[in-house]
């Protein structure tokens, strides 16, 4: 079956050398990430389907909501002091 796709620059340029490897074999690569792509979201789906998941990321919500969260930049922050004492 086929299609036609319109690709920028840099994945043109990605899947040429990707294909290069497999006899140039464009076609190979497209149908390779396809696979890959659908593996990893049926991962992605198995993962957030499941209880101790979904779990921890109420348990998360529930944090960020009650304010029991540090920004990045303040846990940084609070070990670069941290390392200076020492």
């Amino acid at each position: 079956m086929r299609h036609q796709f319109v690709l920028d620059k840099k994945s043109n340029r990605l899947l040429d050398e990707l294909a290069e490897a497999r006899g140039g074999n464009r076609s190979l690569v497209v149908r390779e990430a396809i696979a890959i792509y659908a593996d990893q979201e049926a991962y992605l789906e198995k993962v957030e389907a499941d209880p101790k998941f979904i779990e921890m990321m109420d348990k998360s919500a529930a944090d960020i909501r009650a304010g029991r969260v540090s920004e990045q930049a303040e846990v940084e922050r609070r070990f670069a002091k941290k390392r200076k004492k020492k």
